[in-house]
C-alpha cells in the first residue's frame, strides 16, 4: 500500500475541511466515549410508554441508547480515519468522504423530514404552553425547533463539501504525479 501523499498542490480549502471534521470527530469520541466508559447514560424513567405520540418516541430512544452511542462512536472514529486520510491527500480519501457527505447529506434531510412528524404528535397543549417559559413542553418545543435549523446547516454544508471536492482543482491534488506512477 503506497502511503506517500501526492505531490500536487495542497489547498487550504481541504486542509480546513480535514481539520474541522478531525477536530469535531475527537469531540465526539471524547463526548460519546465518556459516556459509554461511564455508563452515564440518560435514564429511561423518564418517559411512560403507553403515553404514546411524542413521549413514547423519546421512551424508544433512550432504550437504545447505547446502541445510538456505540454507532455514534462508529461513525466519529470512520469520519477521524477518512478525515487524517483527506488531510494527507490519500487517493482514495476524497471519495471516501464524499461517501461521507453523501451519507450525512441523506441522513440529515431523512431525520429533518422526520422532525414535523414529531411536532404533530405533540398535545395540543404543547402549542400554547410552548409560549409559556415555565411549561416544560417549551423547552422541548424550542429544541426541536433548534434541531431543524441545526439540521437545514449540517444538509447546507455536506451539499458544499461534496461540491468542493468534485471541483477538478481539488480532484487533481489526490491524483497521483507523474513521477509517483513511475516507481
Amino acid at each position: 500500500m503506497h502511503i506517500t501523499p501526492p505531490s500536487r498542490g495542497r489547498s487550504s480549502t481541504v486542509s480546513a475541511l480535514a481539520w474541522a471534521f478531525i477536530l469535531a470527530a475527537l469531540a465526539t469520541l471524547v463526548f460519546a466515549g465518556t459516556r459509554v466508559v461511564s455508563g452515564d447514560l440518560p435514564a429511561l424513567d423518564v418517559a411512560d410508554h403507553g403515553a404514546g405520540g411524542l413521549i413514547a418516541g423519546f421512551a424508544w430512544v433512550l432504550e437504545r441508547g447505547p446502541a445510538i452511542l456505540t454507532l455514534l462512536l462508529a461513525g466519529a472514529l470512520a469520519t477521524l480515519l477518512i478525515s487524517v486520510a483527506l488531510l494527507l491527500r490519500l487517493s482514495w480519501a476524497r471519495r471516501a468522504f464524499l461517501g461521507l457527505m453523501s451519507f450525512g447529506f441523506v441522513a440529515t434531510l431523512m431525520a429533518t423530514a422526520v422532525t414535523p412528524m414529531v411536532f404533530a404528535l405533540m398535545p395540543d397543549e404543547a402549542t400554547t404552553g410552548a409560549f409559556i417559559p415555565d411549561d416544560p413542553l417549551a423547552g422541548m418545543v424550542g429544541l426541536l425547533g433548534g434541531m431543524i435549523v441545526l439540521a437545514t446547516a449540517l444538509t447546507a454544508l455536506f451539499a458544499w463539501v461534496a461540491w468542493k471536492l468534485t471541483r477538478p482543482q481539488i480532484k487533481a491534488e489526490f491524483e497521483p504525479s507523474p513521477a509517483d506512477t513511475d516507481g
